[in-house]
């Protein structure tokens, strides 16, 4: 069983990890979008996701660094955990931001 103090370092190391993949999720998403934007449209919902992943994780990759560089050790012993909730947040943004764009397209031409 984990103690109180365990228990509360892995909520602030979880609150942490949430906080800085945010900040790299809203770094990454404008230079993601400008690479995802032409193909996405064309693409089916499943496909258009892995699509998405496949090309933001280097993105993602590189503002990860740049923010552990910037916040020290604090930051670097997260990084993976990081990126992968960065990319997360990325791919559910961004695809929601397509379906509305969609619905947007669909309304205009009924």
């Amino acid at each position: 069983m984990l103690g109180i103090s365990q228990l509360v370092n892995r909520w602030l190391g979880a609150s942490r990890v949430a906080e800085m993949a945010e900040r790299v999720a809203g770094r990454s998403r404008m230079q993601v979008w400008q690479r995802v934007a032409a193909a996405l449209p064309e693409l089916g919902a499943a496909e258009g996701r892995g699509y998405l992943r496949a090309r933001a994780i280097g993105v993602v990759r590189e503002e990860t660094a740049r923010l552990a560089e910037q916040e020290g050790a604090s930051v670097a012993r997260f990084q993976s955990q990081i990126e992968a909730a960065a990319l997360d947040l990325l791919v559910k943004s961004i695809s929601e931001q397509l379906q509305v764009r969609r619905l947007v397209g669909v309304r205009r031409a009924a």
